[in-house]
């Protein structure tokens, strides 16, 4: 196997109230269980599995199931994104997670979500459990920084974070 655990959707994971039941597929590893019965659906969307993200939301949405779109292509193409969900965050999702999952569970998810950036990378703790059974790489990832110094002009990460650069304390 040659994939990387999605730190991003553990970290996510870890932000979720405890009396949120929980499941995690991966389209790389494992057919994703469409009839599965499901409240919310959430997909981290970047530039190169965009096409298939949305192709998944449409399964979800033509079964009457709720999609929540993020990720730095949704950020980058909101108006895009937006045409494949019912809801999305724009920027950051540690921010505003917790609204997101009050709003579905009232049954009123907001359009859009605007997470903006520079949310606190201190204390986070990604539930590396979601991970459990899936053939990933045997390496453990650990995010200390985000952003980049660089300003490349091809790149979505440059392009999202502006140049900008913050890290984590290494504890």
């Amino acid at each position: 196997a040659w994939q990387m655990e999605p730190l991003a959707i553990a970290t996510l994971a870890s932000l979720t109230p405890a009396d949120v039941e929980l499941r995690f597929y991966d389209d790389r590893l494992e057919t994703i269980p469409f009839d599965e019965p499901t409240d919310l659906v959430a997909i981290s969307v970047e530039t190169f599995t965009a096409l298939r993200a949305y192709g998944i939301a449409r399964q979800f949405r033509a079964r009457g199931v709720p999609v929540v779109l993020g990720g730095y292509h949704v950020t980058l193409l909101p108006e895009e994104a937006q045409t494949e969900a019912d809801a999305i965050v724009v920027g950051e999702a540690e921010p505003v997670w917790l609204q997101v999952v009050e709003d579905a569970r009232q049954g009123d998810l907001q359009p859009a979500y605007h997470g903006g950036s520079g949310a606190s990378l201190c204390g986070l703790q990604p539930r590396r459990e979601i991970f459990s059974g899936k053939d990933y790489l045997k390496i453990t990832l650990v995010e200390s920084t985000r952003g980049c110094t660089h300003r490349c002009e091809f790149c979505s990460i440059s392009a999202y974070h502006g140049g900008t650069h913050r890290s984590r304390p290494a504890r």
